[in-house]
């Protein structure tokens, strides 16, 4: 901070500089070439009405003589009202000096980020507490925000010392629970470059993969962790989950299954795989007894560059009337949703079952994302749509989510 306001303070000198030195310089070079001009202009007239009267052009070239000097005298600064002008020259560039020193450190007050590195500096100098109450000894006063002061602070820690693999895995970790998948992938392709044993960085590298779209990748990552090393449970739970992100519900289940066979049932995390397998289960018992009729769109989704990525937004897929209307016929909400994705949108995702797609002659779907988690809620979210699809046939369409709302 220091070097900032050293910077800062030379680069308002310079300013004010720029602005002083042609307000002192200037105005005496003004006052005396504006006399030089004038007495030079006298002389070389003094010259023509010599040469007139020679010429015998003139009858009072007297007169005429007096009168050029009377003019001279009348244009002419004298010493005493440039002496007044030189002394005022120090009030002029001395106010403004002041008036650039004000304006800069007024604007730089209101618009400057100076109260973000105040607390950027206040959190970097807390990692040790923070690490403690986060990591060593958390409970249940630990909000997101100190998990957020804990990563920001241990970056910080990082980009002065970067050589750490440890803290680079730790800032990618704290990425993926935070759901940050740009800042975890970052942060994991690190620590991958700097550790001779990647074997503790690669699944949750796949898993940030997936979660910033990458999914091929990140699964032939995790097919080759289970390949050298079939009991790894995180591999498998992220494999897993990169099943449901598919809505692939059966292939969920079988791999959550394998999970539970390298399991013993006193483990914590026993009972929670066997709800996700039960929740997988009943999601496919209802796509299987409810008949499906109507259009049926397979709708691959992917985001533009220009779509800023925040942690747990939740993207809704809908369909309106594309007569008019913007009342969802049927709906789809996925919650940390990974890019590009393909999803099936049909009757069976219908707001009220006997208001869905067939009852239209064509729709229109859209993708949105909602950072907030409420479709409604229009900050920062960002939408892409496809065109008048018609409701007589199935189709495979592409939405590009591209446009701020």
């Amino acid at each position: 901070m220091t070097l900032f306001w050293i910077f800062s303070a030379a680069l308002t000198a310079l300013l004010a500089l720029v602005i002083v030195l042609p307000l002192i310089c200037g105005r005496a070079e003004s006052t005396q070439s504006r006399n030089d001009l004038n007495t030079r202009l006298y002389r070389q007239r003094l010259r023509e009405l010599a040469q007139d009267s020679e010429l015998g052009l003139l009858e009072d070239d007297e007169s005429l003589q007096r009168e050029l000097q009377k003019s001279l005298l009348d244009d002419v600064v004298p010493e005493a009202r440039q002496a007044r002008d030189a002394g005022a020259g120090p009030l002029v560039w001395l106010s403004a000096v002041v008036l650039v020193v004000v304006l800069s450190y007024g604007a730089y007050w209101q618009l400057g980020a100076h109260r973000q590195v105040a607390e950027w500096q206040q959190v970097s100098g807390q990692l040790a507490d923070l690490s403690r109450r986060v990591l060593v000894e958390p409970d249940d006063s630990v909000t997101d925000q100190d998990v957020r002061e804990l990563m920001l602070a241990l970056r910080t820690r990082l980009h002065q010392d970067g050589d750490d693999y440890r803290g680079w895995l730790l800032l990618g970790r704290l990425a993926l629970e935070m759901r940050d998948g740009e800042t975890a992938r970052d942060a994991l392709d690190k620590a991958l470059k700097l550790t001779d044993d990647p074997g503790a960085v690669l699944v949750p590298y796949a898993e940030a993969l997936a979660m910033t779209g990458e999914s091929l990748r990140a699964e032939q990552i995790v097919r080759d962790v289970l390949r050298d090393h079939p009991d790894n449970l995180e591999a498998w739970s992220v494999y897993a989950f990169m099943a449901l992100q598919q809505d692939d519900y059966a292939l969920a289940m079988a791999r959550w299954q394998q999970m539970l066979e390298r399991m013993a049932p006193d483990n914590p995390r026993y009972a929670m795989i066997e709800r996700s397998i039960a929740f997988a289960e009943q999601q496919l018992s209802v796509a299987e007894v409810t008949p499906v009729s109507g259009p049926r769109y397979e709708v691959e989704i992917n985001t533009s560059s220009s779509v800023p990525y925040h942690p747990g937004a939740v993207l809704f897929v809908f369909a309106v009337d594309a007569a008019g209307g913007e009342m969802p016929l049927v709906a789809r909400r996925i919650e940390q949703p990974a890019f590009p994705l393909t999803i099936t949108l049909s009757n069976a995702d219908a707001m009220v079952p006997d208001n869905n797609m067939s009852s239209r002659e064509a729709v229109i779907i859209k993708a949105r994302i909602a950072p907030s988690g409420n479709v409604a809620d229009s900050t920062n979210a960002w939408e892409g749509r496809s065109g008048v699809l018609s409701t007589d046939e199935d189709s495979r369409i592409r939405v590009m989510i591209d446009t701020p709302l």
